[in-house]
């Protein structure tokens, strides 16, 4: 019993593992894209990054919710504590691009930067505290 029960939580762990990279690449695209052609345009980190964020977080809630993490709880449950989690990483992440950009690193290079840091801290925030089924 204990192996097939083992056998069966690293199956989920995997598929869940690839569900969450495709949202990822999926959302970091439509970030990256949107930030790109705002930033282009305005010149402006904050404001580029927030709207960029806004579109792709849309997304990458409402896939990671439905999909991913097949989630059982009310958006008002895992919404509040995605946002949290993403207010958190958006303040980093931008403060991130802004003193790249600052010392003269190109944009398109400091926007990819942060990633290093988030996504693999991310799945495990996203899995164990934000979508959790026991919560």
């Amino acid at each position: 019993m204990r192996l097939t029960l083992a056998k069966f939580k690293v199956k989920y762990f995997e598929r869940s593992v690839l569900r969450w990279a495709a949202v990822g690449i999926t959302t970091t695209a439509i970030d990256y894209l949107i930030f790109i052609a705002l930033y282009g345009s305005t010149s402006s980190v904050f404001g580029s990054n927030l709207i960029a964020s806004i579109f792709a977080t849309s997304f990458n809630y409402l896939t990671h919710h439905r999909w991913t993490f097949k989630s059982n709880q009310q958006h008002v449950n895992t919404g509040v504590r995605y946002l949290l989690n993403l207010s958190f990483w958006w303040i980093v992440s931008s403060s991130i691009i802004k003193t790249l950009i600052a010392i003269g690193v190109d944009p398109k290079l400091a926007k990819l930067v942060p990633l290093i840091l988030i996504v693999p801290i991310n799945y495990f925030v996203l899995n164990k505290i934000v979508f959790n089924k026991k919560i």
